[in-house]
Formats: C-alpha cells, sequence, structure tokens
C-alpha cells in the first residue's frame, strides 16, 4: 500500500496527514495564523518523525488547491513541489470544498461545502451522496453570503439543505438570510480527506496535471454563472431541469 502526505493550508487552519492506502495513519491540525504555533515544515517533520518515517518513504504527496487562502495554498503546494520534484514522486492537487464536504454528504439531501473568501464573499459547492461517495454537482463558485441562501432556495427547492465549512462564524446570519431552514456546521478541511479523495479519484493512476501545471484555484467574481435548478422528482436522483 502507498505512503500518502496530505496537506491542507487553504484555511487558518492547517492540517496534515499521513495515510498508508486508504487508511489514515496520523493527522494533525495548527493554527496556520498563530506565531506560537509550528511551521509547515516543522509540522511534517514532527508527523514523519512520530510515524518512524523518513521523507524519502512517502510514494505520493496530496495538496489542496483551493479555493481557499491563497498564500497559505501557494506555500503549501510549492513545499510539496519541490518534495516531489526531488523525490520524483506524483503530486496530487484537489479541492478544499471536495475535502469539506466528504465529511458531511449524507443520502436524500444536498451538502453546500463553504469556505470564507475574505472580502465578504465566500467560496461555496454542492454535493450529493452516490453509492457512499461524494458527488460534486455544482461548479465551484464565488458568492455573496447574502445571495447563498436565495440561490440554494432557486437551485434544490424543497429539499433539506446542511451547509458546513468556515464560512458561518462570519457570515452566519447573511447565508440564512433568505433561506431560514438552512442547517449550517463550522468545519475546516480535512488533509485526511483530501488524501482519501485522491485514493478514491486516482487509485493506480498518475495526477491529471503535471507539476509545472499545477497552480492554486484561484475564482473571480466574474467567473460566477447562475447554476440552473434541479429537478430531484426521482428519490435519490439528480438530473439538471430542462426547465430553467
Amino acid at each position: 500500500e502507498s505512503l500518502i502526505l496530505a496537506i491542507d493550508t487553504a484555511t487558518p487552519t492547517q492540517s496534515l496527514a499521513i495515510l498508508r492506502g486508504s487508511r489514515v495513519v496520523f493527522e494533525a491540525l495548527a493554527n496556520r495564523e498563530s506565531k506560537e504555533g509550528p511551521g509547515l515544515l516543522s509540522l511534517v517533520d514532527a508527523a514523519l518523525s512520530q510515524c518512524e518515517l523518513r521523507i524519502g518513504d512517502i510514494d505520493r504527496f496530496v495538496v489542496s488547491r483551493g479555493p481557499g487562502a491563497f498564500t497559505g495554498v501557494r506555500v503549501s503546494m510549492a513545499m510539496l513541489k519541490s518534495f516531489a520534484l526531488t523525490l520524483d514522486r506524483p503530486l496530487y492537487g484537489l479541492s478544499s470544498l471536495d475535502a469539506i464536504a466528504r465529511t458531511a454528504v449524507a443520502p436524500f439531501c444536498v451538502t453546500a461545502a463553504c469556505i470564507d473568501a475574505r472580502r465578504g464573499e465566500i467560496y461555496a459547492s454542492f454535493y450529493r451522496e452516490v453509492d457512499g461517495r461524494c458527488e460534486q454537482i455544482t461548479d465551484e463558485l464565488l458568492l455573496r453570503p447574502e445571495a447563498f441562501g436565495e440561490l440554494t432556495l432557486k437551485m434544490f427547492p424543497d429539499m433539506p439543505i446542511f451547509c458546513i465549512g468556515t464560512a458561518f462564524p462570519h457570515y452566519g446570519d447573511c447565508l440564512t438570510k433568505n433561506n431560514p431552514s438552512l442547517c449550517c456546521r463550522y468545519a475546516a478541511p480535512s488533509a485526511a480527506s483530501l488524501g482519501l479523495n485522491m485514493v478514491e479519484a486516482y487509485e493506480d493512476k498518475l495526477p491529471d496535471q503535471s507539476l509545472e501545471s499545477l497552480e492554486p484555484r484561484y475564482i473571480r467574481i466574474e467567473d460566477f454563472a447562475t447554476p440552473q435548478p434541479f429537478d430531484f422528482s426521482t428519490p435519490g436522483q439528480f438530473r439538471k431541469s430542462s426547465e430553467c
């Protein structure tokens, strides 16, 4: 089984995990913005030491490509790129929103993953559960918080929606303003979820991006296109409505 080192620094909570195949053997969290907390390289050294490993023992690297804190994502991506290049190992860049959603997706409801994008905006994406796995059903979006509740009503009328992420301490009231029925909970992206998403998506396949082309995911407000309504008339099935 492959040894995997996964890192997410897309939010103020930086997360690191070591996996052996689909089994998480180590996970640690630290406040990325704390001057007293460990730096990212120190966190990697401590994790490897506790697992009695060296960096050369790692078979695959996984990093969050965002969306999220651009500087945080860029730092972890640069570090893991250097490891991957030096050791000739593959590096996979995956979504921080996907990592959040994995921990909360459930049958017969929609899961919304939301990250504080600062400047009065949030990153968001919507998911469903299919055969025990988390499946994304919209693009990654950049939204004003007050537009979020209205968007959920338009896209998923009469469907229970569970919201999870880092956007709620700052924007909770705004997010639920136009849809008070939304259930919201705080959670940061998990490096363990990031690693497990890689195992499910790629298994023994190589990344779909080269080291040179792998870059942080940056979403502009101009990129936003309103998703169309979904038809949930068949229980457990999600398909785009023909009436848009």
